[in-house]
């Protein structure tokens, strides 16, 4: 079994090498989302969610599209942040299809 500290540092060598390059490809991505804030958050569910080992054995593909996943959430949480009460109001109206 790998080293639990090894075994994370090899998973979020892998995610680092992602969010890079999502963030090199995508301009919003680039406007919005923090690098070392998005590493911090994949720590964070190494540490508490995912087993290092899971995502280690994660095909490219598959990693891409969580990572994508994740990143997605980070920047409408960005978004919904800079709404003011009037606009989160017509948000929740439209989301619960009034």
């Amino acid at each position: 079994m790998i080293q639990v500290s090894t075994a994370k540092d090899a998973a979020l060598s892998r995610i680092s090498a992602i969010v890079e390059e999502l963030i090199k490809t995508n301009t919003l991505y680039q406007e919005e989302l923090d690098k070392n804030e998005l590493m911090q958050i994949f720590s964070d569910l190494l540490d508490r969610v995912v087993e290092p080992e899971e995502i280690i054995s994660l095909d490219g593909d598959r990693l891409t599209k969580r990572v994508k996943g994740i990143m997605a959430v980070e920047l409408l949480s960005g978004m919904l942040d800079d709404l003011t009460p009037e606009q989160i109001e017509m948000f929740d109206a439209a989301v619960e299809g009034r």
